[in-house]
């Protein structure tokens, strides 16, 4: 039996734009810098799945470190972008022993970029194998990877993923995939625009297909609006949320955003 289970590692605040959109990227940088309408609080999700293979976590989740000075950067867009409420009890170690976990019992952790809230609660998995793109982890590691949201700093010295490229072919409708367990249950998909080599999972259980779309776009409503959540690459975001949207027509499929508090409504449906 598979078994999925939201665990909420603190609350973000961005920009309202980045939620509900903005016409253009000209409008994007000026309602980034000059307004002050920020979003209502929102949760930082990351997942833990219980499966026959063994637990794994889609995504870390954010930690309390991202208060201390000189952790995030000090620039006036990243100010101007994000702002954090997490404590050392809402960090993901914490989350798990709720439900029974140590994080040497974790297998596997799936990620679906390099942002700070997706990928900070990774150091508490030294033992656990890693994943990602490959275009999000060359990016981490390059020069231009700090303009991108990718801290190379703040990453585990021990941290080395298994990164992949999207070369098993279309799946389900999009384009390009790649299978991660061998019973086919899980499957990474491109979902670029947000971030480069942004991508999301698909878990099949047997009853329903889940999509951990992270931040593609912000929740249910946006994403049936074809609203992506904060963007890099207008172009590659709206091609993603189309293909996501098709998906998310279909009866069994349920698409979990890493934003949304209608999660917990969502799994228990």
């Amino acid at each position: 039996m598979i078994k999925i289970h939201a665990i909420q590692t603190g609350k973000v605040k961005v920009k309202q734009f980045q939620v509900t959109g903005a016409s253009n990227q000209f409008s994007r940088l000026r309602q980034l810098l000059f307004t002050k309408r920020w979003s209502e609080w929102l949760p930082v999700y990351c997942w833990l799945v219980e499966h026959p293979d063994g637990p794994f976590l889609i995504d870390t989740g954010e930690i309390a470190r991202v208060h201390e000075s000189g952790y995030l950067p000090n620039s006036v867009l990243f100010k101007a972008s994000v702002i954090y409420d997490v404590k050392r009890e809402d960090e993901v170690d914490r989350q798990l022993a709720k439900l029974g976990y140590k994080p040497e019992q974790i297998k596997a952790v799936y990620l679906t970029h390099l942002h700070s809230d997706h990928v900070d609660g990774v150091y508490h998995f030294p033992k656990a194998r890693s994943f990602a793109a490959k275009s999000a982890y060359d990016l981490a590691m390059s020069e231009k990877g700090g303009g991108a949201g990718y801290l190379k700093k703040n990453l585990p010295a021990w941290f080395k993923p298994d990164v992949f490229d999207f070369s098993d072919g279309p799946f389900d409708g999009f384009p390009s995939s790649h299978k991660l367990l061998p019973d086919g249950s899980l499957v990474a998909i491109p979902l670029p625009g947000h971030s480069t080599g942004h991508t999301g999972y698909i878990l099949n259980t047997g009853s329903a297909r889940y999509v951990f779309s992270a931040d593609a776009t912000g929740d249910g409503e946006t994403l049936k609006n074809g609203i992506p959540f904060v963007i890099l690459d207008n172009d590659e975001a709206h091609q993603s949320l189309s293909h996501l949207r098709e998906y998310s027509q279909q009866p069994d499929v349920t698409v979990l955003c890493a934003h949304d508090w209608n999660v917990p409504r969502l799994l228990n449906s």
